[in-house]
């Protein structure tokens, strides 16, 4: 009798890990966020969901806000927005984004402040709007807190591959610096914030649970 219980007590456990390696695989994984370039649409201590089932019904889309494989490092998760789709022209002058020779449209947004490693961070907070590639736009926060990155070339996004920034403009190592991201390298889609921890305050963001991923 008790290995008689033991053996459906393996085999329970065998269908359970199989269940969850096959939801890891194909359906959601979960990340944290280490670093702060996604502020303030994810921020440091930020436990996230990631959707690995959309990506096989459409194509990724500008806006969208993505985990992939590092290109420099493919051992490396980031996580980043979709700025260009293939056949884009992307270039940022003055501090604006401009997709396909046309400026994105900006509002203000008031101001934001963070802590990162013991440092204070302070900026400015606009709303974006990306156009989406059917039609509409995509409506979502970005950072400034400087001038860095504010400048580019013109980038012309090559067949399957994408064109990446961070929302934390100044502060975010992204394809401005390191090139494209190869369809085949993105894992899924950023869907919602399941935990937060404040590891300035040690304490958690109760507020940021469940908060959907813009």
């Amino acid at each position: 009798m008790k290995e008689n219980k033991l053996l459906e007590n393996l085999k329970s456990l065998v269908v359970a890990l199989i269940l969850a390696l096959i939801i890891r695989t194909f359906i959601v994984q979960s990340f944290h966020i280490p670093s702060g370039s996604m502020i303030p649409t994810l921020l440091v201590g930020d436990f996230i969901l990631v959707d690995k089932i959309t990506y096989h019904f459409r194509e990724p889309d500008r806006g969208d806000v993505v985990v992939f494989h590092f290109p420099l490092n493919e051992d490396v998760y980031y996580i980043k927005r979709i700025i260009g789709i293939p056949g884009d022209k992307i270039q940022v002058i003055d501090g604006k984004l401009y997709i396909n020779g046309k400026p994105c449209k900006y509002q203000p947004a008031g101001n934001f402040s963070y802590w990162e490693k013991g440092r204070k961070f302070t900026g400015k907070l606009y709303y974006e709007y990306l156009p989406r590639k059917e039609g509409g736009e995509k409506k979502h926060f970005i950072l400034k807190t400087g001038i860095q990155g504010d400048n580019t070339q013109v980038f012309v996004v090559p067949k399957n591959k994408y064109f990446m920034m961070g929302d934390n403009r100044n502060n975010s190592y992204d394809s401005r610096y390191w090139g494209f991201v190869d369809r085949s390298k993105i894992v899924g889609i950023a869907r919602i914030i399941f935990f937060s921890w404040d590891s300035h305050k040690h304490l958690p963001r109760f507020n940021r649970i469940f908060h959907l991923v813009n």
